[in-house]
């Protein structure tokens, strides 16, 4: 909600609760993030998590064997079948896709235990 904008006052009405609770959660929530982040980056930097960038002008049925083949290269079994990854992408990244097509760099990190972050 609060990416949409919406007050922190006006997010706590809506879940019920303070607005200090919320500043609480959203200081939480992007330390998080931030940790997530320098995983991804120390788990890059080992070779256990493969970066894929997904060019514009990708049709969008072609992401899937994009990140099936590095994930074949790699050795990683994907926990995903071709249809949930592409609704995974289209669901992360829909503003970077337009008709049927990828219109900014989507880029994809492929974890070593089968799951993917679409960035």
């Amino acid at each position: 909600m609060r990416s949409r904008g919406i007050t922190q006052e006006r997010v706590a009405r809506q879940l019920k609760t303070t607005r200090e609770n919320v500043s609480i959660l959203e200081s939480r929530a992007r330390r998080n993030i931030k940790r997530a982040k320098a995983t991804i980056e120390i788990l890059e930097d080992l070779g256990m998590a493969i970066r894929i960038t997904i060019k514009p002008e990708t049709p969008v049925l072609e992401i899937s064997n994009l990140i099936l083949k590095k994930a074949d290269d790699a050795n990683v079994r994907l926990q995903f079948d071709c249809v949930d990854l592409l609704e995974k992408i289209k669901m992360r990244a829909k503003n970077k896709i337009k008709a049927k097509k990828v219109v900014n760099p989507i880029s994809v990190v492929l974890l070593p235990y089968g799951d993917l972050l679409v960035e």
